[in-house]
């Protein structure tokens, strides 16, 4: 009884797609950036006078974090398939199961670690005022968009 529940509340976090650590991009922290290239976005460069140069910088900064990220959530995969396949044995080992577990957890918190390293990144190539702007724009966005997306769900 015991190996079933511990089975399905890992099968459950597996598939589910929980994760401990917000790598989502739906933080509710406040400290979630836009997705994609939202400096090359023509309104976005003008309000915030984001620079060719800067744009440059921004592009190398996106493509390291992005390519970090790509290696680190195949980790969080290979860990979940080892975790599955320890459950899956007959014969049931709770405490490799565990310690599998916390290494799902591990890579998972990494891949959060690496989104808050490229947020820094972002803060200090555009100093307080212009990350204040950015981070109010994509707010209106965003309850713009739950706005329609709530009206669409009612009709």
């Amino acid at each position: 009884m015991k190996r079933l529940l511990c089975y399905m509340l890992v099968c459950f976090f597996i598939l589910s797609g929980v994760s401990t650590a917000r790598d989502q991009g739906h933080s509710k922290d406040g400290l979630d950036l836009p997705r994609g290239k939202w400096w090359r976005m023509p309104e976005v460069a003008k309000e915030l006078n984001i620079n060719s140069d800067e744009q440059a910088k921004f592009d190398d900064l996106y493509f390291k974090y992005r390519n970090q990220k790509i290696d680190l959530k195949s980790t969080v995969e290979k860990e979940q398939l080892e975790l599955e396949r320890i459950i899956e044995k007959e014969k049931f080992d709770e405490s490799s199961c565990r310690d599998q577990f916390q290494k799902v957890i591990n890579a998972k918190n990494k891949v959060s670690i690496e989104r808050f390293n490229f947020l820094i990144e972002v803060r200090k190539l555009l100093g307080y005022e212009r990350f204040q702007q950015l981070i109010v724009k994509f707010k209106k966005i965003k309850m713009n968009k739950s706005k329609k997306n709530d009206g669409r769900k009612r009709k």
